[in-house]
């Protein structure tokens, strides 16, 4: 890992003859500047970013927050711009009859553009969100310089992320039979390998692959029943897999060919409406449904190459069953927003080997989880944010604050997953969307201060110029080199003590011999 020249601190120089090189470097740190897909990145709800964990003063308070009425559509993030769909009553009837893809100034919330994509009088006719806060379901999701959505009816979307225009469309209802299905599309594209994946519920052959350039079809395969579950890319056993929820079982096929790897029956018959995603830990694969059908979990094994799923266990009964908030996993646990179906759902820790409960916490309702380090964020429906830590041995909340206020059963409630960008936390409920800063300042090093002998002082703080957080002061390392180009972790690391004062870490006496050497400041946790 090189290190950033405009990082550094150069031509400082005293009596002594020293010249000291300072770079920043964050080692175990990777900044995720987009938030691409439905869930994240690699589609499960998984984040590698680092986030504020001090939540007071300005960190509850929105960067800006604006009204974004009538969807349960999630939001995507790319070069400044945050991307989700809308219903708008066009007509003053108090009926959503225009679906459309916006895009908002991800720095002030500022709409920017919006693209009609649906539009046949009432969009959303079965109930059972809300009196008026009913949408789209399916999230856009980014690839290639370009926006993707999939319509509430089935229509496939290119669009030019920087004005809304359409590239390509294409009508999997009147292009290819598929049939929509009762509560209409929830599912979001997925995309890999210049390749856009849907289920077109088509009579047979229902899977489809398609050019992401032109919408030229590519490959459909499988004869599966549609249901409203968005399906996840893993790696299982070195093999690259699109797994699909389908009304019949999860599917398992080649993202690139719609070869069939492996399929699994569902252990209940399905009802209604399958809409969480699978949840893919190492070989392991957790399903929960609502509608009396449970959840369970499955194995995949390998043999000589073939893999092959064998069911783990399987629930029931009404406490495991999840309607569409999708879960996470982290060390053979499986959490997620389960029963009883209200805002009082219950936030649950789920050990992946047998099903069994490790712990429960209340009142969290029917929102959505991320996990980001070794902690969960929560989107309670209610629009309280809360900090969780990741572990499977007891609940712990580390800190809350209401993010999305005015609660509304009919009106106004966190059913939509969240995103984080680059330290920017993406929130939207049927009536908003918010943006806090949870990002973690850099830190720099002040020019060094010589002492008495050969000896120096260094200073350490953010680049923003607020205070570090104590929480910070435990993780950070300093390293000295006398050669730039070693790699970092060779750098030996500096044995003084490092304290925080004023909201700046002093390191006092170091030795500053050599005549040359290189000082970096790491934080590998």
């Amino acid at each position: 890992m090189q290190l950033p020249r405009s990082a550094g601190f150069e031509g400082w120089k005293t009596s002594l003859p020293l010249a000291l090189g300072l770079a920043l470097l964050s080692t175990n740190f990777l900044r995720a500047v987009d938030w691409p897909n439905y869930r994240g990145p690699t589609h499960d709800g998984v984040s590698t970013e680092r986030i504020n964990k001090n939540w007071s003063g300005l960190v509850t308070n929105a960067v800006w927050r604006v009204h974004l009425t009538n969807g349960l559509t999630s939001l995507t993030v790319s070069s400044g711009r945050v991307f989700t769909q809308v219903a708008a009553d066009t007509d003053e009837d108090g009926l959503g009859d225009k679906e459309y893809c916006v895009a908002l100034n991800a720095t002030n919330g500022v709409l920017l553009w919006s693209t009609e994509m649906d539009a046949s009088g009432f969009l959303y006719p079965n109930g059972g969100v809300g009196s008026t806060d009913d949408g789209p379901r399916s999230t856009p999701v980014l690839a290639y310089g370009s926006v993707y959505v999939l319509s509430t009816y089935l229509k496939l979307y290119r669009l030019n992320p920087a004005n809304g225009s359409v590239i390509w469309s294409t009508n999997l209802v009147t292009a290819y039979g598929g049939n929509v299905i009762p509560w209409q599309n929830a599912a979001s594209p997925v995309l890999e390998n210049g390749l856009l994946f849907v289920n077109a519920a088509t009579p047979s052959a229902s899977l489809m692959a398609f050019n992401a350039t032109n919408g030229a079809l590519i490959w459909r395969s499988q004869n599966e029943g549609m249901t409203h579950s968005t399906p996840v890319l893993a790696t299982i056993h070195g093999v690259r897999q699109l797994i699909w929820v389908t009304q019949s079982g999860l599917v398992s096929v080649n993202p690139m060919t719609g070869a069939l790897i492996w399929k699994f029956n569902h252990p209940f018959g399905y009802s209604t409406s399958l809409a969480a995603s699978p949840a893919v830990y190492e070989r392991d694969i957790f399903l929960s449904g609502f509608y009396g059908m449970g959840a369970y979990a499955i194995r995949i094994e390998n043999t000589n190459g073939v893999q092959t799923p064998f069911l783990r266990w399987s629930n029931t009964q009404l406490q495991l069953q999840n309607h569409w908030s999708s879960p996470v996993c982290f060390q053979g646990a499986v959490v997620g927003q389960f029963t009883p179906d209200n805002a009082n759902a219950q936030l649950k820790c789920i050990n992946l080997s047998n099903g069994r409960t490790n712990w429960v916490a209340n009142n969290f309702g029917r929102g959505s989880l991320l996990l980001v380090g070794t902690n969960l964020l929560c989107i309670t429906e209610r629009g309280s944010l809360v900090l969780v830590a990741a572990q499977t041995n007891a609940y712990q909340e580390l800190a809350r604050f209401e993010a999305i206020p005015g609660y509304a059963d009919d009106a106004n409630k966190c059913w939509n997953a969240m995103a984080l960008s680059d330290g920017q936390l993406y929130i939207r409920s049927t009536a908003y969307a918010a943006r806090y800063d949870l990002s973690v300042p850099d830190l720099k090093l002040d020019a060094p201060q010589l002492t008495s002998g050969n000896k120096l002082n260094l200073t350490i703080r953010t680049a923003t110029g607020n205070p570090v957080d104590s929480n910070r002061l435990a993780s950070m390392e300093v390293r000295a080199s006398t050669n730039l180009t070693d790699a970092v972790l060779a750098w030996p690391k500096l044995t003084n003590v490092l304290t925080l004062s004023n909201g700046v870490v002093r390191v006092t006496n170091v030795d500053a011999s050599p005549s040359r050497r290189l000082f970096i400041i790491s934080e590998p946790k």
